[in-house]
């Protein structure tokens, strides 16, 4: 009985993860009917120096495998089965093609599945082509936390090396991880925001009214990533 729930389960996070993907795509392509399969080989990819880290505490990158998805291109092609790991030292989606890690240097979306300890999947989306806001311009690539058609509300991770602190005299130094939310609005804007409401709502006045609505009807405060993504979602739907 409990193998049967677990094949449920499976499958009914497999559905969900595709019709999500289908989703994100058609919100961002003209025509979802010219869907075009390419291959790894068809992606512009492109060798990287990886940072020497060797000594350094932590990792520059986001999952510790390289994890199988989906890449999106211009006009509409995608690209399934893909090696991806998103390096945030690097600022760079990273897919393994002939056993190396290559950067990929232009995409649409970039997306793959990743599977808690619960068993639960959660879809872990990536862009680039916002405008440019401090010192990130075109290229620069994002996570995306929820995109529709009134806002897309992104992270930008970055990292740098700092001395940690010790018990003892020997010195240390640990990769930190620093992140940042935006908000952008299709044909507009990208604006950085804070995790509150003043804030979420200065950066998008022309929908504050329904963002008090759905502020109320939900008892969102607004002071977490996951409260803000909640908000987009709702600011999203028809």
């Amino acid at each position: 009985m409990n193998r049967n729930n677990n094949m449920i389960k499976f499958i009914l996070c497999s559905l969900f993860f595709t019709l999500s993907i289908s989703e994100l795509i058609a919100q961002n392509t003209p025509d979802i009917n010219s869907n075009q399969s390419v291959t790894i080989d068809d992606l512009l990819v492109r060798p990287i120096k990886l940072p020497a880290l060797q000594e350094v505490g932590g990792s520059p990158f986001m999952t510790a495998d390289y994890q199988k998805g989906s890449v999106t291109i211009a006009d509409n092609k995608t690209a399934l089965n893909i090696p991806i790991k998103f390096n945030i030292y690097s600022n760079a989606i990273m897919i393994e093609k002939d056993g190396q890690g290559q950067k990929l240097e232009s995409f649409e979306i970039v997306s793959y599945s990743l599977t808690g300890n619960d068993g639960s999947a959660k879809q872990i989306v990536f862009k680039q082509g916002y405008p440019e806001i401090d010192n990130h311009n075109d290229k620069s690539v994002y996570q995306v936390l929820s995109m529709g058609p009134n806002v897309h509300l992104l992270k930008y991770l970055s990292q740098k090396v700092e001395d940690a602190p010790t018990l003892g005299d020997y010195s240390r130094r640990e990769i930190v991880t620093t992140e940042q939310l935006y908000v952008y609005t299709p044909g507009g804007s990208i604006i950085r925001i804070k995790a509150n409401k003043k804030s979420v709502v200065e950066a998008l006045p022309a929908l504050s009214s329904k963002i008090e609505e759905v502020i109320s009807a939900n008892h969102l405060n607004l002071k977490n990533e996951s409260a803000i993504t909640d908000l987009i979602v709702a600011l999203n739907k028809p």
